[in-house]
């Protein structure tokens, strides 16, 4: 388990796993469980190489074909390269208010999700947000795929370097 990427984030007993290997990542992804990717608009921020981040989510996204969740002014963004079907706007706050509620039936009305994606959002802010669905659910698993370590997480990357991510974040894409 790497250290949190916040010192200060002591989650209590239950910690996530970190993973280093992408062809792991890309495993647990592909389960059959119906998941959502919740993408937030710090992903139009943050560039890999001259390449936004918000490119490498929305080529996972496309590959899972789940649910899209789009945080922020991200949606705009989103709107022409997902399939509308597929996409859909909602803060941070609002869509983990929904996976906590154990009745609610998700954004197709077809039953609550077994999994729940995030990416490109601030750390300090998923991490409160993953901190209630740890604590508050026990049919939802979280992925972070961040490049940050985050503890409320179920699974979360290690702390890693710009170069580390990107190239981690290519092979999680070709093993999708």
């Amino acid at each position: 388990m790497a250290r949190p990427y916040q010192k200060a984030n002591i989650p209590g007993p239950e910690m996530g796993t970190t993973v280093s290997d992408p062809k792991v990542m890309a495993k647990m992804m592909n389960a059959p469980k119906k998941k959502v990717f919740i993408i937030g608009s710090e992903s139009l921020n943050w560039e890999l190489e001259g390449r936004k981040v918000v490119d490498y989510f929305i080529e996972i996204a496309n590959k899972l074909e789940c649910h899209i969740v789009a945080t922020g002014h991200v949606h705009k963004y989103l709107k022409d390269k997902i399939s509308e079907n597929k996409l859909y706007y909602m803060s941070l706050i609002n869509i983990i208010d929904r996976l906590s509620d154990k009745e609610w039936q998700g954004l197709d009305s077809n039953g609550q999700y077994h999994m729940a994606i995030f990416g490109g959002h601030l750390v300090f802010y998923s991490s409160q947000a993953l901190s209630r669905l740890k604590n508050f659910t026990n049919w939802l698993r979280t992925i972070e795929i961040d490049k940050y370590a985050h503890p409320n997480a179920r699974f979360s990357l290690p702390n890693l370097s710009d170069d580390l991510w990107r190239k981690f974040l290519d092979e999680l894409i070709n093993n999708l």
